[in-house]
């Protein structure tokens, strides 16, 4: 199984894919697979979404995963409308690929993820890179990949128990 965990913070997406053997939890990080995503600075408006949805459509395509895990946002007011609109695009433009490319798209809270990856909500940041199979932080692992990759590998544990249970 192969599974995409997705983070949107500061204005980009944030990638943590992960492989995991059916019925296992045992890890690995697929070769290539994309690290983050930055709407394109010379586009505005529909030509910057358009060309976000080709680029993202593109890597769902190479990856291949079987799931995407959408990290949703822990901030529910006081948004400023620039932000709000940035982050509603990018996830808009991520679910739009998975839905043409029939790739499963879910949003998780953070306190599920945290439950299943033993870490509380507000602390997901604190993921430690080894759960997710690494020695050492990865690329971006503080502007968001660690919320990403807490998403896969909570998609992981819960596939997992749910696969030990059947």
């Amino acid at each position: 199984m192969k599974v995409l965990g997705v983070a949107v913070s500061a204005g980009a997406i944030h990638y943590g894919a992960l492989t995991a053997d059916q019925g296992t939890q045992d890890i690995s990080h697929p070769p290539g697979a994309p690290e983050r995503l930055v709407p394109a600075l010379g586009l505005t408006g529909a030509q910057r979404l358009g060309d976000t949805h080709q680029r993202i459509a593109q890597e769902i395509r190479v990856l291949q995963p079987d799931a995407v895990i959408i990290v949703a946002t822990r901030r529910k007011n006081q948004w400023v409308y620039r932000e709000a609109f940035d982050r509603i695009s990018l996830i808009s433009a991520l679910m739009l690929s998975c839905v043409e490319q029939g790739v499963t798209c879910e949003e998780w809270s953070t306190e599920r993820i945290g439950k299943l990856v033993g870490v509380p909500a507000p602390k997901l940041a604190s993921f430690d890179c080894k759960e997710a199979g690494f020695a050492q932080p990865p690329l971006y692992w503080t502007a968001g990949r660690v919320q990403a990759f807490a998403a896969a590998k909570a998609y992981v544990v819960e596939m997992s128990s749910e696969s030990s249970e059947g």
